[in-house]
Order: structure tokens, then C-alpha cells, then sequence
């Protein structure tokens, strides 16, 4: 799990880079240079605008990071706190805290974040708080459902008879059975969380050209399938390897 999650933060710092370096201005337009191949000077080619795609890339990676940490921050540390609290609590606030997660699970991730990038603009900070509010109530009653378990379990149960208070069982019993299984949902989460901001870039909704990410390169692109398929393919690729990667790192099956 160390190795995994080690793995997950060189990912993520990878793709972090891009917030203060890249090999040229992502915008800096030189019509001489479009459609540029691959070369020393670019390493991945130039658009229809002679734009370094690289470059572009790299922006677009630590705008998707930004949405995933946030996603991240919101939904599974908010989740799994609130779900486990629901477990160790009475039925009054168990019950308000679990209807509050249902309701939140009603709502789909998508319109939720069309309705924030039409009032807020489409940003990682606006993006990640919308995505990361749909997401609360799937972590909620994941981690809810999963402490109720583990405190059914039987070296709990003895443990509990021995004088160990809920805290103390949730931090030497609980949380180790079940925050393995919160990071596996937690991967596939952060893989659909950025697939949902590109989705997002994707439609065009806020979108602030000067500011490049996966979905909008696509849009842009997509013009240039046939011609140019590399203009397409990379920021597909950068998508997919990304989601992928965060899949296979915190999936404890593998």
C-alpha cells in the first residue's frame, strides 16, 4: 500500500509540474509552425496554431491534479469522517447525517457541476468543489456501511468487552480494516473526477481558451481528427493513462 500510494504522489507531482514550468509559453502562437511533427524543439509536436502541445499538456496535468486533490479532499475525507461518525453515533444524527447522503447521491456528478461552472465559471477550484460535493454521499454511506461491518466483527466485539472506547476502536480496529477499501474507491473516484472536469471542457461551458485542459484540447482538436489524429490522441492519452494509473495504484485486489 506504501509503494501504491507512493506511486499516486509521483503521478500527481508529475502532473503538478506543469503549474510552474513548461519547455514554452503554452500560448504563444507561431503560424509558422503549425502541425509541427515531433522534434527536439517539440517533443510531442505543435497544434493548428503552431502551440507547443507539450506545453499545453503540462498545463492542462496540474489543472486536472488541482480538480483531483479537491475531489479528494472533500469526498473522501469528508465522507469517510462523516460515515464513520454516523456508525459510532445515535439514531438521530445517524439518521440526518445518512438522509443527507442520499440526497446528495439523487443529484447527478455532472449536472452538478454544469450548474457550478455556469454560475462560477469552469475552474479546478469551482469544478473540484462541485464534483467533490456529488461525491460525498457515495463515500458517506460506503464508509458508514463498512464501519458497521468491521464493528460486527468478532476481535471488535473483544476489544470492546476488554474497555476500548469507540475511539480508540475506531483508530486501531476500524480505520486500518477499512480505509484500504476507501482508497480502492477513492482511485476509481479520482479517475472519474478527472474524466468529469474534461467532460466538462469538453462542452465548452466556461471554458477560457487561454487556460488549456484535456477536455477543451479535445474539443478544439477534434476538427483535426482525420489530418492531425496526434493533436487528439495525445490529450486522450494524457486523460486515460491518468485515470488509469490512479485506478491500479490504490486498487487492493491487485
Amino acid at each position: 500500500m506504501r509503494a501504491r500510494l507512493a506511486l499516486v504522489a509521483i503521478l500527481l507531482l508529475a502532473l503538478g509540474v506543469g503549474a510552474i514550468w513548461q519547455p514554452h509559453d503554452p500560448n504563444a502562437i507561431d503560424l509558422t509552425g503549425r502541425f509541427a511533427g515531433m522534434s527536439f524543439r517539440h517533443p510531442l509536436g505543435a497544434d493548428n496554431l503552431g502551440r507547443d502541445l507539450l506545453s499545453r499538456l503540462m498545463v492542462a496535468g496540474w489543472r486536472a491534479t488541482a480538480v483531483i486533490f479537491s475531489v479528494g479532499a472533500i469526498g473522501f475525507l469528508g465522507g469517510s469522517s462523516l460515515g464513520t461518525a454516523a456508525a459510532m453515533l445515535g439514531k438521530g444524527p445517524r439518521a440526518i447525517i445518512l438522509r443527507s447522503a442520499e440526497t446528495f447521491i439523487v443529484l447527478p456528478t455532472l449536472i452538478v457541476g454544469l450548474v457550478a461552472a455556469a454560475l462560477f465559471g469552469l475552474s479546478p477550484l469551482s469544478a473540484g468543489l462541485a464534483l467533490g460535493l456529488a461525491n460525498l454521499g457515495p463515500y458517506t454511506l460506503m464508509a458508514h456501511t463498512l464501519t458497521e461491518a468491521t464493528f460486527g466483527e468478532s476481535y471488535v466485539q473483544a476489544a470492546r468487552s476488554l474497555g476500548l472506547g469507540d475511539r480508540a476502536l475506531a483508530l486501531r480496529h476500524v480505520l486500518p480494516a477499512t480505509l484500504p477499501i476507501m482508497l480502492a474507491y477513492a482511485g476509481s473516484q479520482a479517475g472519474a473526477s478527472a474524466v468529469a472536469y474534461a467532460s466538462l471542457g469538453f462542452i465548452g461551458l466556461g471554458v477560457d481558451p487561454s487556460r488549456p485542459d484535456w477536455g477543451s484540447m479535445l474539443f478544439e482538436y477534434r476538427l483535426f481528427l482525420f489530418d492531425h489524429p496526434a493533436l487528439v490522441l495525445w490529450p486522450a492519452l494524457a486523460l486515460a493513462a491518468t485515470a488509469g494509473a490512479l485506478n491500479l495504484a490504490l486498487d487492493r485486489r491487485q
